[in-house]
């Protein structure tokens, strides 16, 4: 496995990106079960497409997804520097330049949008460190090559459970960095609406917020015509008032409107929506 990895992370980003398109129409034409995620989130969050545009945003998420993945092991095996050449422009610098040079710490979130793996060699370049939550995959292999090339910026994978947890905390109250995938369906939370649809949220990046005094920005770097990535920060300050709800509202609105800009490189495959509250229809049921 590390050997394969390490084999397609030698190939050109274009070419990557090619595999990558040729693979999401394969799972677009093939009515494989990413296919009918991707439909079913699609058909929830934008009801009002044409059944044409409904039909090419499927296969267009389908594609970028496709591309994330492919992209993915030349992100984990180049180097920093040249990974840079693969950003084209930056929007909105200043929002995390400021929180860097506070002793508050950051909370970068990272939804399922574009390529955030990318984000690890942006943030090395700067000359921080990232500390972040690590879930292993059920293969064993790839769950120590994954952990191995992140940690491989300088950046500390810790894992999912309460000591994990607990090192965030110290982390940020110690005026460090802390990454967090904010759109991750968790074992405990609260219902949200995204989309205007139930969306079970965790707490935790407002509890981080809100115990740390850390700043809370939102990170995602979108592949552009050019196959290039234009990153974008953005506050999140409705993450910083007392109210749970509120915090989370504004937490998931700012999602929304960033996929809304971008919506055919969210991670729609992804059931968002599987946890629904009592009582309600399984949005996934087919499946």
């Amino acid at each position: 496995m590390y050997y394969l990895i390490l084999g397609m992370g030698l190939l050109p980003r274009i070419w990557l990106q090619w595999l990558g398109r040729l693979l999401g129409l394969i799972l677009y034409h093939g009515k494989t079960r990413s296919r009918r995620t991707s439909d079913r989130n699609i058909k929830l969050c934008f009801p009002n497409l044409s059944p044409l545009e409904h039909q090419q945003l499927v296969r267009d998420s389908l594609i970028s997804t496709a591309q994330t993945a492919f992209e993915t092991p030349g992100v984990w095996t180049k180097d920093s520097k040249h990974l840079l050449t693969w950003i084209d422009n930056v929007y909105n610098e200043d929002v995390i330049d400021e929180a860097l040079s506070k002793s508050s710490g950051a909370l970068l979130l990272l939804p399922h949008i574009g390529n955030w793996e990318l984000f690890n060699a942006v943030f090395a370049q700067k000359g921080f460190q990232l500390t972040a939550l690590f879930k292993p995959p059920k293969q064993r292999a790839l769950a120590s090559i994954i952990e191995k090339v992140r940690m491989g910026y300088g950046n500390e994978m810790v894992p999912t459970n309460p000591r994990g947890l607990v090192r965030l905390f110290k982390v940020l109250s110690a005026g460090g960095n802390v990454a967090v995938l904010p759109d991750q369906v968790p074992e405990s939370g609260v219902f949200i609406p995204f989309f205007g649809f139930p969306a079970y949220t965790d707490r935790l990046v407002h509890r981080l917020t809100l115990k740390t005094g850390a700043v809370p920005i939102l990170v995602a770097l979108i592949r552009n015509p050019r196959g290039l990535f234009d990153l974008h920060y953005s506050a999140v300050p409705e993450l910083e008032v007392e109210d749970e709800l509120r915090g989370l509202r504004g937490l998931n609105d700012a999602l929304e409107d960033l996929v809304r800009q971008f919506p055919a490189q969210y991670q729609w495959e992804y059931k968002r929506f599987k946890k629904q509250p009592e009582g309600a229809n399984e949005v996934y049921s087919s499946d």
